[in-house]
C-alpha cells in the first residue's frame, strides 16, 4: 500500500475535516490565514467528498438501497437501543401517496436521525449540509448506504445544484429526509427557527408532498408527532406565494410542537430550579463537541426585516446609565 492510500484511508477515518473546521473559528487568526485555512479545508472537503459520492456506496442504485433499508433500519433500531434512547409517537396523520415524498423534521440534536428513522420507517435520501461533521464517524457507511445528498452551505454553487438532485431523486421515486429550519434549534423560545424557502421549490418542481414530523427530546427518550400531509402546489410559484408557503409550513411544525409539549406533566414553578434551560443547551452540545451557539446561530436563516434581540439591545452597550435613561436597562424589557 502506498503513503498516499494510507494517508488516504488515515483520512476517512479520522474526523479531520470538522478538526480543520474548528481552526477556521481561531480568533486570533489574520484575515489571510484564515484565507489560507479555508481553501486548505475547502480542498480537502471536496477532496473527499468526491471520493465518497464516486466510491462504491454512493454509486449504490435507487432500487437497490430501497432493498437495504430494512437491514439499515434494524441497525438504527440496534444503536438506539445500545445508546438508551427510546420513542413514542404522539399521533401520525400521514396519508399514503403515491406522490414522492419530503420528510420535513424539526432539528434538535445529533441523533434525531436514527431515532426519527425509526418512527417513520419509509425509506428516504438524507440532505445534508454536515459532510464535514459526518466523514470519518461510524454512522457514516449506513448514511451512505441509506442515501444521501450532501452539499455546502457556504458555496453557492453548492447550495444552487443540490436542488436539482433533490428535484431529479424525488422524480426517479425517491423520498427525501429535509431539515428545514438547517441546523439545530437552540433557540429558548421558537418552536420553530425562521426556514429556508428552498424546501418550496423542491417539492413544487418534483411533485412532492411533504410529510411534517416535529421531534422533541427530553433526556434520552424522544416524542414524534406526525402531521397530515401537506401539498406545496397549493401555492404559487412568486415569491410572496414562497413566502406564504414556507411560513405556513412553519406553523405547521410549530403546531406539532406544542402538542409534544402539551403532552408532558405541568410542573410547579417550586420544582423547577431555574437552569432547566442552560441544563439543555449543555446536554446537546456535550453529544456533539464541534457545535457550539456561534456556530449554531451562523446556520440560522436571517429573514430581512426581521431584527434580533442581540442586534435591538446592542445600544445599551454604549449608553452609560444615568438616573433618566435607567428604565432603558429594565430586566423586564429584554
Amino acid at each position: 500500500m502506498t503513503n498516499k492510500y494510507i494517508v488516504d484511508w488515515i483520512d476517512q477515518l479520522m474526523n479531520i475535516l470538522a478538526d480543520k473546521q474548528k481552526e477556521l473559528f481561531n480568533p486570533t487568526l489574520s484575515d489571510a490565514e484564515r484565507a489560507v485555512k479555508e481553501k486548505e479545508f475547502l480542498d480537502l472537503y471536496y477532496k473527499l467528498r468526491n471520493k465518497d459520492e464516486n466510491g462504491f456506496l454512493g454509486r449504490l442504485s435507487l432500487k437497490t438501497r430501497k432493498r437495504l433499508h430494512k437491514l439499515i433500519l434494524l441497525v438504527y433500531i440496534i444503536k438506539n437501543h445500545l445508546g438508551g434512547f427510546s420513542h413514542e409517537v404522539i399521533k401520525d396523520e400521514r396519508t399514503k401517496t403515491d406522490r414522492p415524498i419530503i420528510f420535513a423534521i424539526t432539528h434538535v440534536g445529533k441523533f434525531d436521525i436514527e431515532v426519527v428513522s425509526e418512527a417513520i420507517k419509509d425509506h428516504y435520501y438524507l440532505l445534508s449540509g454536515d459532510y464535514e461533521h459526518i466523514q470519518g464517524i461510524i454512522d457514516a457507511p449506513f448514511l451512505a448506504v441509506n442515501g444521501v445528498i450532501y452539499f455546502n452551505e457556504k458555496v453557492k454553487s453548492d447550495r444552487a445544484a443540490v436542488s436539482e438532485k433533490m428535484i431529479k431523486h424525488l422524480k426517479s421515486g425517491g423520498n427525501l429526509m429535509y431539515f428545514p429550519e438547517g441546523t439545530w434549534n437552540m433557540s429558548p423560545n421558537l418552536p420553530m427557527l425562521p426556514c429556508y424557502w428552498g424546501i418550496v421549490e423542491v417539492a413544487q418542481k418534483s411533485n412532492a408532498v411533504i410529510v411534517p414530523v416535529a421531534a422533541e427530546q427530553y433526556g434520552k427518550h424522544f416524542k414524534i408527532n406526525i402531521g397530515a400531509n401537506f401539498d406545496m402546489q397549493q401555492f404559487g410559484c412568486d415569491a410572496h406565494e414562497k413566502a406564504k408557503a414556507i411560513n405556513s409550513l412553519r406553523d405547521v411544525l410549530a403546531t406539532l410542537k406544542y402538542e409534544i409539549w402539551e403532552s408532558e406533566p405541568i410542573l410547579k414553578r417550586a420544582e423547577l430550579s431555574g437552569n432547566e434551560w442552560d441544563d439543555y443547551i449543555e446536554t446537546r452540545f456535550a453529544e456533539w463537541p464541534y457545535f457550539n451557539l456561534e456556530y449554531i446561530d451562523g446556520l440560522v436563516y436571517k429573514p430581512k426585516g426581521v431584527i434580533e434581540k442581540s442586534e435591538a439591545f446592542a445600544h445599551l452597550n454604549s449608553i452609560t446609565p444615568t438616573i433618566q435613561n435607567a428604565f432603558l436597562f429594565n430586566k423586564r424589557l429584554k
